[in-house]
């Protein structure tokens, strides 16, 4: 490798790195890869990371900062520490997302490869403990996220609204190969 740069110097050619920025918002060569911009950058490099907009926070985190509430941001936070875990569990099946915003042991994972990691009882005591406290957490945020919209004058309609957004921003998590329980109870993967 050393060889080659040397070659390339002494040949007169020059490697030129385009400049690098980091930006919160979504670049114009993030919205080339998805198909929102049709104009190409040439000879563009880009490197990329699932969260390297957002500084390696995500939504809950940065909401964990924000929240004025103490408590609302104590549960976010352990939501933010449960949140690796519960991702391993979602990919081997183990658990799925409900249309209530909750989290629910999967009736078909007794039938995945990756059930016999989960058989034993001490680790079926952990995805049982997990479940609660994430349920627990998120079932407080909702309610106490309700109520504070309820004392700013919020009408009931508007705080049924609230409810759902905040139901449909967990819902929304589910990653392909993750099992989902649809409205009418059945379970399903994402594909």
């Amino acid at each position: 490798m050393k060889r080659i740069l040397i070659l390339l110097v002494f040949m007169g050619c020059s490697l030129k790195v385009p400049p690098i920025t980091i930006t919160n918002a979504q670049t114009a060569a993030e919205k080339q890869m998805v198909g929102e911009d049709r104009e190409l950058e040439k000879e563009g490099w880009m490197i990329g990371s699932i969260q390297s907009s957002t500084n390696g926070q995500n939504n809950q985190e940065k909401l964990a900062k924000e929240d004025s509430d103490p408590e609302i941001r104590a549960h976010r936070i352990r939501l933010n520490y449960l949140s690796p875990e519960i991702k391993k569990y979602k990919t081997h099946g183990i658990l799925g997302e409900t249309p209530q915003g909750f989290v629910k042991f999967n009736p078909l994972a007794t039938s995945l490869p990756t059930y016999i990691h989960y058989e034993l009882p001490a680790k079926k005591k952990r995805v049982e403990d997990v479940i609660l406290f994430l349920n627990e957490s998120r079932k407080f945020i909702m309610e106490k996220e309700v109520s504070l919209q309820k004392k700013k004058g919020k009408k009931e309609d508007e705080l049924i609204k609230i409810k759902q957004s905040l139901i449909d921003e967990y819902y929304k998590t589910i990653s392909i190969g993750e099992y989902f329980e649809t409205i009418s109870g059945r379970w399903e993967k994402y594909q």
